[in-house]
């Protein structure tokens, strides 16, 4: 290397240069990098071209040199170099992927990714200081398994920052989210950013761009000639009418003919164009395709539903066509949602083997039980809704989502159970305290749930219905009428409040979840006395009611006094003490006796004892649990008979014809 040569290298990098090249350097000067910009250097490919020195953004100073060389034609960020600077783009790599004769006879036809690789090395081997492997981002197909190369080619393209401009004007006005998550940013963001857009392709199918090419890289095209085209298609009723019609055809149309503006020259050497549009170009119209009529063509689509990634596709393309065609949105409201991952976490993969097939899950396999349509369903509302995140789904978690199916079931398997001989007995005024209650609390969940559907809140719904029949039906109303629902006499207004109130709830309950479980819903209401599930499942969420008189207004203020007894009952018991077996001493303050006694005959059935004495007093609400002094029930296993009789007095009734 002569002596006289001089090595540019960032300056905070020569440290690393010395210990990767193990060369010793000497610094003889500095150099500010903006005396650079703009000044030419001789290229040692081609020893008689001056090439310029320009400014990137991309170029780092904590690797290499701090300086690289830049192609234009094979890099997004050289490219934007390249227009900012105008300078022209010329690609030296064929479709093919080898290097073309520009780059001289001993690169050519040579792949990039390969022999050319080895032939560049060669070529400059001269001129090459130092060679270490590096790794590094790089273009990877994970598909093929192999790096991509990136090349510039000719393309169509449409101009969207005037759009793109308009168009995040109008985003404030539309619904973009995940569940409560605001995404209008995101795409107002992506929007008034864009410049362009390319809607060309180069595949064997699709949309063709009706244009007629010349040898020297002219195209022409107009509105005529594509209007011509898509007569030709309607009329034929034919898709390839534009693959199959020659270019003399085309151009016999002398109003097209003269719309194309063809020099003389080259009519005779035109060929038909044969890129297609980009797939985003045709589904972004649906807008407009999906429209019957003209008279449906100011209605705004409701909803859009789609992936986090169409951020940058559908979501966009829809709306920049648009406006620029009609000037106005094409949708009301956007719903995003993410994608699935296994449980470790891991992107679902088919040369990892962790996909997870649909089929697999609804019918089954020798190593997963069969959840169904609806268990499928219950995960993407749980799993799958209000998250524009990831959605875990694996055995465990499948597993869990078949148990609260499995609960649900078992629920309303016991409210069809309580139903049976029942006749559709009206009986709203004779409703007990339990169960207007639950007939409040499930109108309450009903409501609420309708609230969330047209917000499009599967999640929540799922949720609230499994919450909802955890502790409000199981824990809260289960567990105090059983009692009554299995010994009191049938056909007594007691036992018909408690079946009336059964009956609403499978019927209520059942047609909510129906649009998340069809099938368990439709199956509930089958088994339902009197109830017609096609007939039912037509009607809309909003006719479901209770059915019920308004409660009482005292009804509130007594079960929150309930509740609080019941926290003090379950806290003196302890997990081992049957309380049904137990009485119990409450003692209140005058504030809380007035209303307990209103409804005193129904506190042991709210509370779930045998039998309660109450004593007002001055203190706060205390609790003690007694051994009754009645005796054991055979038949309804309560502390309630008197020594001298067989069954207590609620089952003597019970049992006598």
């Amino acid at each position: 290397m002569p002596t006289s040569s001089f090595y540019l290298i960032a300056s905070n990098l020569i440290a690393e240069f010395e210990k990767s090249s193990e060369r010793k350097c000497k610094v003889v000067g500095t150099v500010n990098p903006e005396i650079l910009i703009g000044k030419r250097y001789r290229s040692c490919w081609h020893n008689e071209l001056a090439l310029p020195i320009y400014e990137g953004p991309h170029v780092m100073d904590n690797v290499g040199t701090g300086i690289v060389h830049t192609s234009f034609a094979h890099g997004f960020q050289d490219y934007d170099v390249a227009l900012s600077k105008k300078e022209r783009v010329q690609s030296f790599v064929d479709a093919r992927g080898c290097y073309t004769r520009h780059l001289g006879h001993n690169l050519e036809g040579k792949p990039v990714l390969g022999e050319g690789q080895k032939e560049t090395l060669r070529i400059l081997k001269n001129d090459i200081v130092y060679t270490a492997k590096h790794i590094h981002s790089y273009p990877y197909d994970w598909r093929s398994k192999k790096p991509v190369i990136i090349r510039s080619s000719e393309q169509w393209f449409i101009d969207v920052e005037e759009i793109g401009k308009r168009a995040s004007k109008m985003i404030d006005k539309i619904k973009v989210s995940a569940g409560d998550s605001d995404l209008r940013g995101s795409l107002k963001q992506l929007i008034s950013t864009r410049k362009s857009w390319c809607i060309s392709r180069q595949r064997v199918w699709g949309t063709p761009i009706p244009a007629l090419v010349d040898p020297n890289g002219g195209s022409y095209t107009s509105r005529k000639l594509i209007e011509c085209v898509a007569n030709l298609t309607r009329e034929r009723g034919n898709t390839d009418v534009w693959w199959e019609i020659d270019v003399n055809d085309i151009l016999d149309n002398k109003a097209v003919r003269d719309s194309l503006d063809i020099p003389p020259d080259v009519v005779s050497q035109l060929s038909k164009n044969t890129d297609i549009m980009d797939v985003w170009l045709d589904s972004g119209l649906a807008w407009h395709a999906a429209k019957e009529n003209e008279s449906e063509m100011d209605h705004l689509t409701d909803v859009v539903l789609e992936g986090v990634d169409q951020f940058r596709g559908w979501f966009q393309s829809l709306l920049l066509t648009s406006v620029a065609v009609q000037n106005k949105l094409p949708y009301k409201r956007i719903i995003v949602h993410g994608f699935c991952i296994d449980e470790k976490n891991n992107k679902m993969s088919k040369s990892i083997g962790n996909v997870v097939d649909p089929t697999m899950l609804t019918d089954g396999s020798l190593k997963q039980k069969a959840i169904g349509a609806d268990g499928l369903r219950f995960w993407v509302a749980l799993s799958g809704s209000e998250n524009a995140g990831e959605s875990k789904i694996g055995p465990s978690i499948i597993e869990d989502v078949d148990k609260k199916v499995t609960a649900l079931r078992n629920g309303f398997r016991f409210m069809i159970g309580g139903c049976q001989g029942f006749h559709g007995n009206q009986i709203e005024s004779q409703l007990k305290p339990l169960d207007l209650d639950m007939l409040e609390k499930c109108d309450n969940f009903v409501r609420k749930s309708i609230e969330n559907y047209e917000d499009f809140k599967f999640r929540t719904v799922a949720n609230d219905l499994t919450q909802f029949m955890q502790r409000n039906f199981s824990a809260n109303y289960v567990k105090y009428v059983r009692d009554r629902l299995y010994c009191d006499k049938l056909g007594s207004d007691s036992h018909i409040s408690a079946q009336f109130t059964l009956h609403r709830l499978a019927h209520n309950l059942s047609h909510t979840i129906s649009p998340i479980l069809p099938h368990l819903s439709a199956e509930v209401l089958h088994h339902l006395p009197g109830c017609h599930e096609k007939r039912i499942l037509r009607q809309k969420l909003e006719n479901l009611h209770s059915g019920v008189l308004s409660p009482d207004p005292k009804l509130s203020t007594l079960m929150k006094i309930i509740i609080e007894v019941r926290s003090l009952l379950e806290a003196s018991a302890g997990p081992t003490v049957d309380t049904s077996k137990k009485g119990l001493a409450l003692y209140t303050s005058p504030e809380y006796s007035t209303i307990l006694r209103d409804y005193f005959s129904e506190l042991p059935e709210l509370l779930n004892v045998s039998q309660v004495i109450l004593e007002e007093v001055q203190t706060s609400l205390s609790v003690k649990l007694l051994d009754s002094s009645l005796r054991y029930c055979e038949r309804c296993r309560k502390h309630t008979r008197n020594p001298d009789d067989a069954l207590c007095g609620r089952c003597t009734k019970a049992t006598l014809a």
